[in-house]
């Protein structure tokens, strides 16, 4: 598996597995991430979000029993990619940044991508 490599703090990884965000609204909406780092996760879904928007994020980490609940994240940037938002063929990739991480899940997520960049 590559890591991309950037002028990032800590090392992003390529992911394929299913989450779940919540708004502050309630609103629970389904995505697919991509790549996770300590710091955030990127994901794709069809539900338009905006930036600076508030987020609970929930994730089974691949290959491993950890989850990974309620972990507050804002939208750092989004992407329409599709015809007009709102329609069937419509998705978004989302950037999250993670805020206030528990100490023991800041260790399972630092844990966990080690064990890909080595």
């Amino acid at each position: 598996m590559q890591v991309q490599r950037t002028s990032r703090k800590a090392p992003r990884v390529p992911v394929s597995l299913i989450a779940s965000c919540c708004q502050q609204d309630l609103n629970e909406l389904g995505a697919k991430a991509y790549n996770l780092s300590p710091g955030g996760i990127g994901i794709k879904t069809n539900y338009p979000l905006s930036v600076k928007e508030r987020l609970a994020v929930a994730f089974q980490l691949p290959d491993t029993f950890d989850t990974v609940l309620c972990v507050r994240g804002e939208v750092a940037w989004l992407q329409c990619n599709g015809d007009i938002p709102r329609r069937e063929k419509t998705f978004f990739t989302v950037g999250i940044k993670f805020l206030n991480v528990q100490e023991s899940t800041r260790g399972i997520l630092q844990e966990y991508i080690q064990s890909l960049v080595d």
